[in-house]
């Protein structure tokens, strides 16, 4: 083999090489739909939170952004955060999931971020790398796909989106797939009664909103820049 051959197949191995390893530290993807993980069992995360995290009051004044949005995909997880334990089979790696999605925001509460257009938003938690459970925070709970929550989001340094934390994404049902804002804005989109009851609720915590005296970012998707 010439040494001119033998330098270009040195240098595609190691492209191929470090494919792999950027592969393998890239967002990870399980094959199982929503009414798969909701029959996983749940490893609960703990976590120490400034605010009641049970008082809308609170959280509503603590996170940046509060909207009703459609989730329109649920795209892939991300892991974060790496550390080792110990088991019984021995030291094992395990990383925090991340899940990312997309969503359509049909109604600000707190904040203007854009309406009517799928972005993307990141929740804390998710199916872990084995596929074997999922990990939450207590009181929490993942979004699904095509159905609406009530979201509690946090702007990030780089402009984007975190839902974090207990009681960070709360449930409005009956949301149809054909609802805009506008609709909502009109009273259009013929909520049910317990759907009218949380979207008041988080109307009513912004009215009396406690907010956190902490550093705050503004979201790339904010509709007033």
């Amino acid at each position: 083999m010439g040494k001119k051959k033998a330098q270009l197949l040195a240098s595609l191995l190691f492209i191929v090489s470090l494919s792999l390893i950027v592969s393998a530290c890239s967002n990870f993807k399980k094959d199982i739909n929503s009414e798969g993980k909701k029959n996983l069992k749940v490893i609960q995360m703990d976590g120490t939170f400034a605010v009641d995290v049970d008082d809308p009051n609170e959280t509503v004044g603590d996170a940046d952004y509060v909207f009703i949005g459609r989730v329109d995909e649920d795209v892939d997880t991300l892991y974060k955060d790496p550390v080792t334990i110990e088991t019984s089979d021995g030291a094992k790696e395990v990383s925090t999931p991340y899940t990312n999605y997309q969503v359509t925001v049909l109604q600000n509460i707190k904040g203007n971020l854009v309406t009517d257009t799928s972005i993307p938003i990141q929740k804390a938690g998710g199916i872990n790398e084995d596929g074997s459970s999922v990990v939450l925070y207590e009181d929490d709970t993942l979004p699904e796909e095509g159905k609406s929550y009530v979201f509690l989001a946090y702007a990030q340094d780089d402009g984007s989106l975190l839902v974090s934390g207990p009681n960070s994404n709360e449930y409005v049902e009956g949301i149809k797939q054909d609802v805009t804002s506008e609709k909502m804005e009109k009273g259009k989109a013929s909520l049910n009664e317990e759907a009218t009851e949380v979207v008041s609720e988080y109307e009513n915590a912004y009215e009396n909103e406690i907010p956190t005296d902490r550093d705050r970012s503004e979201s790339e998707f904010d509709d007033e820049q």
